[in-house]
């Protein structure tokens, strides 16, 4: 990563102009357009780091395909490309057309902020989300993770950012928090029928089974189970599982800071469908020494909704592992994930994927600034 500390964070998107879960530039322009309102209404120094992996060459850049804004701001914007031939080096290249994983790495390679904080171009981040961020509050120790709320996908792209996020709130589809997706919690409460559903029973369950595994997420009680049960059986329990962390929708929302991101060498550049290798990355953080934190609801993201099948939803993941097997496309099944997670717990470290050269450090890209950084 380069050394030129320009900006507090770094965004780090990947896309390409190829209607990707139909609607794509329309998504884009919502994130693109509220987060350098937001920047420039809290103040923000950010840098938004868009990869633009394997162009198609019958569609203009996203450059061109999307509107920016003129002025300077506090954050900038800056484009890399990934070439079609680079691309055309990877296994299964002809049926991926982005390999989403291996292009966030470009950008965190090449990040110039404190912190780097990987999503999507789908995105919108909450007023409070953008006053942490703009706090300096972070801890370079620490991984921070935040719970996603779906949107409908009409987003009134004509109204103020801050109107769009009221329009978010009043139209949640689904939340994704720290042990499952469940359908926003209706007025008055979940039935008694609906327990399990319930927020207090759910982080009550969780707390108990984390103490009794060791799954917990403060040091202080983690310190006192290790002076309570030095060595015994319920060590060999926990060391059955992984550690519990809030992988759930993770890829909407990855922040470390840049040097831990270097630490593990990013994101595992696995030639295949991006399915759970950013939640192996958030093991490997974690057995590196950084800590989880879970930023608090109000800190949330939305994500807008794109067509079934085109990624992961619940609703959708029939149709999605249809389309990967009968395409022949690889994928990290859940059960290798979690054997991985165990055997870093296990040896008490990260197991590193990557080479040096890892984000084609190689290479010397295609870059190009499209939005100037206000002094």
């Amino acid at each position: 990563m380069t050394t030129n500390q320009r900006s507090d964070v770094s965004i780090v998107v990947t896309s390409r102009n190829d209607n990707h879960g139909g609607n794509l530039l329309s998504r884009m322009q919502l994130f693109v357009n509220g987060l350098l309102e937001q920047c420039r209404r809290h103040q923000l120094r950010a840098e938004l780091v868009l990869v633009e992996w394997n162009p198609p060459p019958d569609r203009p850049r996203l450059s061109e395909a999307l509107s920016w804004p003129k002025e300077k701001g506090p954050c900038i914007v800056r484009i890399i490309e990934v070439p079609p031939e680079i691309h055309r080096g990877f296994k299964h290249s002809e049926r991926l057309p982005l390999f989403q994983m291996i292009a966030k790495n470009v950008g965190i390679r090449r990040a110039r902020g404190r912190f780097v904080l990987a999503t999507n171009i789908d995105i919108l981040f909450s007023d409070e989300m953008m006053r942490f961020l703009v706090s300096g509050k972070m801890d370079p120790n620490r991984l921070y993770r935040v719970d996603r709320y779906d949107v409908p996908e009409n987003v009134p792209g004509e109204l103020p950012i801050e109107q769009q996020l009221e329009f978010c709130r009043n139209n949640v589809i689904r939340i994704n928090d720290r042990k499952q997706t469940h359908p926003p919690i209706p007025e008055g409460g979940w039935t008694l029928k609906q327990w399990r559903l319930w927020p207090v029973t759910n982080a009550t369950r969780h707390a108990v089974y984390s103490v009794l595994r060791g799954q917990t997420k403060t040091d202080l009680v983690q310190r006192i189970q290790d002076r309570l049960f030095p060595n015994y059986l319920s060590r060999y329990f926990m060391l059955q599982t992984p550690v519990s962390l809030h992988t759930n929708a993770c890829g909407d929302f990855t922040m470390l800071s840049a040097e831990r991101w270097a630490a593990v060498r990013a994101y595992p550049e696995l030639e295949m469908y991006s399915m759970h290798i950013d939640s192996l990355l958030c093991y490997m953080a974690h057995h590196s020494g950084v800590r989880e934190i879970v930023l608090p609801e109000s800190h949330r993201v939305y994500h807008i909704e794109h067509d079934v099948g085109s990624g992961y939803t619940p609703d959708g993941a029939d149709a999605l592992w249809t389309r990967l097997d009968s395409a022949g496309i690889a994928r990290l099944e859940y059960e290798t994930l979690s054997s991985l997670a165990v055997k870093m717990r296990r040896q008490g470290r990260p197991i590193i994927f990557n080479e040096e050269n890892w984000g084609l450090k190689e290479h010397n890209l295609p870059e190009k600034t499209i939005v100037e950084q206000s002094r």
